[in-house]
């Protein structure tokens, strides 16, 4: 879940190769999204759009502390809360996109990945901030990537250890 907005993604759409396929893992309200179709031809948006990968995981010390920090913006500490308020979220994202190149993939990313068949220029990858999540989504990417793909990804920073471990781990 996002508070806020993603500023870095400007500079990543602006790497978007031109006419381009690609995918996005972790789309939240589609505001990367929209960056992204500034050059892509098609864009495969990927999002659970469901508390279950967070009760998965310890990105936030325990699924009940994911609840509490998200409370608010959900409406409520509950997963029926936080269900109600992701499939608000994922309808805004349908209507957002209605008739654009994109084709919305409700699932998780690891669902995604053992389904997905096409080859991508690129993906971009901002899902789970947890370590073993985030290094399968990295490892996996390169089974829908084209020969010289390129994998983008965000948060590679001390406030998220998970994700700079993972990628610390893939590059060294």
């Amino acid at each position: 879940m996002m508070w806020g907005n993603n500023p870095g993604t400007g500079g990543t759409a602006t790497l978007i190769p031109q006419n381009s396929v690609g995918a996005e893992l972790g789309v939240w309200m589609g505001d990367s999204s929209e960056k992204f179709l500034r050059n892509a031809a098609h864009v495969h948006l990927v999002d659970s759009w469901s508390p279950a990968p967070y009760a998965e995981t310890d990105e936030w010390g325990s699924y009940e502390n994911y609840l509490e920090r998200y409370s608010a913006l959900a409406g409520g500490n509950t997963t029926e809360d936080f269900q109600r308020f992701y499939d608000k979220v994922y309808q805004s994202v349908v209507d957002r996109f209605a008739g654009r190149p994109v084709t919305i993939h409700r699932m998780t990313t690891d669902e995604w990945f053992s389904t997905f068949t096409e080859k991508l220029d690129w993906i971009y990858i901002d899902a789970s901030h947890a370590y073993e999540a985030c290094l399968r989504d990295l490892r996996n990417a390169s089974s829908v990537l084209k020969p010289n793909g390129i994998i983008f990804g965000d948060d590679y920073s001390d406030k998220k250890p998970g994700v700079k471990k993972a990628v610390d781990n893939v590059i060294s």
